[in-house]
């Protein structure tokens, strides 16, 4: 199946060459995927679909006379949208109606109570838009990066590829199979995105997962295979400390960057705040090679977007996630000395007193007026800081025999261990990895389902000294833009190669690409090789991968952020509607 699968993809057919198109629901994680994509592809995306779903975007006021409103967490998106895309997107509204309690209270929305969100949004459906942008390019090959649920639609989407782009036009999905965006695809859908591949062979999936979704595949395998599995006892803790960290780190798309990309004495660590500053400098750059204070107000918004979540999400974990009340974490505070137990209440309130207290959040009592983002952090790290353990590194956060009994997956797991030890070293989760898996998926494995497209791919730039402009390849891991290290006649111009094209052989053997269903050949799971060890050899081993990922992101936003035209065409632009 593989072998006839990368036959197909490199026959040129139709009157365009190999394109992409998007539906993500723009969380970081996504924002990361789009960012890397425009990195890794030869041109811009054909469409981008902004998948509105209820559930994350919308909220209803209390009282008896309840409102339906635009949520926080929907003008976030917004917010990347507007920071990363410049705006323009076209909007996919949710019509996932009476899907029950699994989707909390947007469940109980009728099909009416749905479309009426549009208004609270200020946005129209627009899929029917998105499908004509990506039917009109006929490409030959177009990647469809699925990166969020389906939320109702999925029907419109294949019938649409199916009825006006397979008779020409080779398909092939990339995705992320998390159990939120299945848990938001109704059963409609997900037979839906089966027929279309039932249909044609010219369709084809490569399909990543942490856990043990899956859109088609069955069974499931996620990425990280049997290295990092996703429970852990403390015995195994203690016996394999590189593996339990890598299993808890990757629930921290930051933490995952910073501590598995190449590290050198001085250089910065190149996580979040290396990508968002690589951007913004140059942004900051172009705007003084036109001579003028900025490129629009998204221009300057990157690095206070930066501050912005780091401040949300260290809220949403002391208040949420691992606050002194929470009963999931009962077991990992009986495990506590007695001296930690005493200092959880007063540490957590001043904590969360310092970071209401901060100008323009409106709260905080008179004590903590003034407060500062460094005194708050300090304050929550001096919270987290109780939960270290008798183990010495939160062990008890992460393991089995902490889980409530009555509910082992609603206990401690490994995000709560990922979330104290982020907050503790004062750095920013921002959720797990998930989307940015389907970024190394490309890396790894888009030159040989396409070779065309990864042969007509950029290649960055080498950062000159001092330069604000070009991206900063990684010292230790110049092998991944150099000549010399990748096979004969691959070279660009510059003596460089694309980021799809530039991995050493040791970090392409650590992962496979296999069939991932008995019935459907050309549904591709890629996972790491079974018998990988997560050990320091392996985690060199890995991080140029880490390294192509984030240099992905900044070159991208660089590329996207220069694409000619007062409006970019990959969707209907509406910055600060």
């Amino acid at each position: 199946g593989r072998r006839k699968l990368l036959q197909m993809a490199s026959v040129p057919m139709g009157k365009g060459d190999s394109q992409w198109a998007w539906l993500g629901d723009m969380e970081l994680d996504d924002t990361l995927l789009g960012l890397g994509a425009a990195g890794i592809f030869p041109t811009p995306p054909l469409a981008v679909g902004f998948l509105v779903n209820a559930a994350h975007c919308a909220e209803k006021s209390s009282g008896d006379n309840a409102v339906m409103k635009a949520s926080e967490m929907y003008r976030e998106k917004r917010v990347f949208l507007d920071t990363f895309f410049r705006g323009s997107f076209f909007a996919v509204l949710d019509r996932y109606a009476k899907a029950g309690k699994s989707r909390g209270w947007v469940g109980d929305l009728i099909a009416e109570e749905l479309a009426r969100l549009g208004v609270a949004y200020g946005l129209t459906d627009e899929l029917s838009e998105w499908i004509e942008r990506v039917v009109d390019a006929q490409p030959s090959v177009l990647h469809l990066l699925l990166s969020g649920p389906l939320i109702g639609r999925g029907r419109e989407v294949c019938q649409a590829l199916r009825e006006r782009l397979l008779d020409k036009t080779q398909i092939v999905f990339w995705t992320y199979a998390g159990s939120f965006n299945l848990t938001h695809s109704s059963e409609e859908d997900r037979q839906s995105l089966r027929d279309l591949f039932e249909s044609s062979p010219r369709v084809s999936m490569v399909e990543t997962t942490l856990k043990s979704g899956s859109w088609l595949c069955d069974p499931s395998r996620p990425f990280w295979g049997h290295a990092c599995p996703t429970a852990w006892t403390l015995e195994e803790a203690k016996t394999n400390a590189v593996g339990f960290d890598m299993s808890t780190d990757i629930q921290s798309v930051n933490m995952f960057l910073e501590k598995y990309s190449s590290t050198t004495d001085g250089a910065p660590k190149r996580g979040l705040r290396w990508i968002f500053q690589q951007i913004a400098d140059a942004r900051e750059h172009a705007a003084s090679e036109l001579g003028v204070s900025s490129l629009g107000a998204r221009t300057t918004s990157v690095a206070q977007l930066l501050e912005e979540l780091e401040l949300r999400s260290l809220t949403t974990n002391l208040t949420a996630m691992v606050n002194p009340s929470s009963g999931s974490m009962g077991k990992v505070r009986d495990a506590l000395g007695a001296a930690e137990q005493a200092q959880l209440e007063a540490a957590h309130r001043k904590a969360v007193e310092l970071l209401e207290a901060l100008p323009g959040r409106g709260g905080g009592s008179s004590s903590a007026a003034g407060a500062s983002v460094q005194e708050a952090t300090r304050a929550a790290q001096a919270y987290a800081e109780l939960y270290r353990g008798q183990h010495g590194d939160f062990h008890e956060a992460g393991c089995v025999e902490c889980f409530p009994k009555d509910k082992p997956y609603s206990g401690p797991r490994l995000d709560k261990r990922c979330i104290l030890r982020c907050m503790a070293q004062g750095q920013l989760q921002g959720g797990p990895t998930a989307d940015l898996l389907v970024v190394l998926a490309l890396l790894l494995h888009l030159r040989s389902i396409d070779p065309a497209v990864a042969a007509a791919a950029p290649s960055p730039a080498r950062s000159a000294a001092g330069s604000a402009v070009e991206v900063e390849v990684p010292p230790v891991c110049c092998s991944l833009l150099c000549a010399s290290n990748v096979l004969a006649g691959e070279t660009s111009r510059t003596g460089q190669v694309p980021l799809c094209r530039s991995l050493p052989s040791e970090t392409e053997a650590l992962f496979r690409l296999q069939p991932g269903s008995a019935t459907l050949p050309y549904v591709l799971m890629t996972d790491l090789v079974p018998g990988t060890e997560m050990n320091e050899g392996a985690k060199m081993a890995l991080a140029p991968l880490v390294d192509a990922a984030a240099i992905a992101a900044v070159f991208g936003a660089r590329r996207l952020q220069a694409t000619a035209g007062s409006t970019a065409p990959w969707g209907l632009p509406r910055i600060g509607s």
